[in-house]
């Protein structure tokens, strides 16, 4: 009687073991996603950016054209905004200029954020456009997962040697 409790005991031992290997199996899975979460964005380079903006719904006759101007992005998550640039100068070299303006993000009641943590790519970025041709550009925004609910403003300037192309152009990401 007595053998037949210590082989049930050293049963549950078993199970108990096996069912705590597995548990921690997931906890390190899920660290390890976690982890590389907040890195997909700067792993991503620029033509990775530039194939994932998809199609923008531009008029022909916009010089500087962002597809999408306001996007929703949860915590962890990121985005791809287009821009589109139209040269119809002579061939030249672009600056393309992501900035944060000031104030730089209001909460959902109107307050001003002071500081976040939202990162985005790239932040400048010089692309060679022949005359009459068109580029489309990609522009990544990651929200952290600390981020505060909110509206996050970004500035995009397009410049030439000769100074400001089009007027600035504005990217908001919203954060439920």
């Amino acid at each position: 009687m007595a053998s037949k409790k210590a082989v049930e005991l050293s049963l549950n031992f078993i199970v108990i073991l096996i069912i705590s290997i597995v548990i921690f199996g997931f906890g390190v899975r899920f660290i390890a996603m976690l982890s590389s979460q907040a890195t997909e964005l700067q792993e991503l380079t620029i033509s990775e950016l530039d194939e994932r903006i998809g199609s923008l719904v531009c008029e022909g006759s916009d010089r500087v054209c962002v597809g999408i101007d306001r996007k929703p992005i949860k915590r962890t998550k990121f985005d791809i905004f287009g821009v589109r640039v139209l040269n119809v100068l002579d061939t030249q070299n672009f600056d393309i200029i992501v900035t944060r303006p000031s104030p730089s993000a209001y909460t959902k009641n109107k307050q001003e954020l002071l500081s976040d943590e939202l990162v985005w790519n790239p932040k400048l970025r010089s692309i060679l456009i022949e005359k009459n041709e068109e580029k489309s550009i990609g522009i990544g925004v990651q929200v952290p997962a600390n981020a505060i609910s909110g509206t996050y403003i970004f500035d995009v300037t397009i410049q030439t040697a000769d100074g400001l192309y089009s007027p600035v152009q504005k990217l908001y990401v919203d954060v439920p």
